[in-house]
């Protein structure tokens, strides 16, 4: 996912820090601390960690900030297993409250149009348009 993911931020170029944030939440908090999620950073090329930013914290603020972006597995047991991985993507924009959410390993390009289409409109272009009928 983490390659996937370093593919889809070498063709965001100038988006990165600016309109596009990438956020990798720790679903371990209790052995994802500060330290280790650097040494995990590091392991990334310098030139793709623009933009993107690990979190870890508390279990509960981790909980709640998964759940808010709607980042859970409905299955309760599956979501508390922490070998699990959602390989979701969410990604919204924040100004008109569009939200949605693409498998991490799909087509880094396929991914990278989607984000940028999101991004880049008041509406997403894939947002159904309502069609008038006429009168008969």
């Amino acid at each position: 996912m983490t390659e996937n993911l370093v593919r889809v931020q070498g063709k965001l170029g100038a988006y990165l820090g600016e309109k596009i944030w990438f956020l990798s939440i720790s679903i371990d908090p209790e052995n994802d601390d500060p330290t280790a999620l650097k040494a995990y950073r590091d392991q990334i090329p310098e030139e793709y960690r623009k933009g993107w930013v690990h979190l870890t914290g508390s279990y509960r603020d981790i909980e709640g900030l998964r759940w808010r972006l709607g980042v859970y597995d409905l299955d309760p047991e599956i979501d508390a297993d922490l070998t699990e991985h959602s390989g979701i993507v969410t990604f919204g924009n924040d100004s008109n409250d569009w939200w949605a959410a693409l498998p991490a390993e799909m087509l880094a390009n396929e991914l990278t149009e989607g984000m940028l289409r999101l991004i880049n409109s008041d509406k997403p272009s894939f947002y159904p348009r309502s069609r008038s009928r006429g009168r008969r």
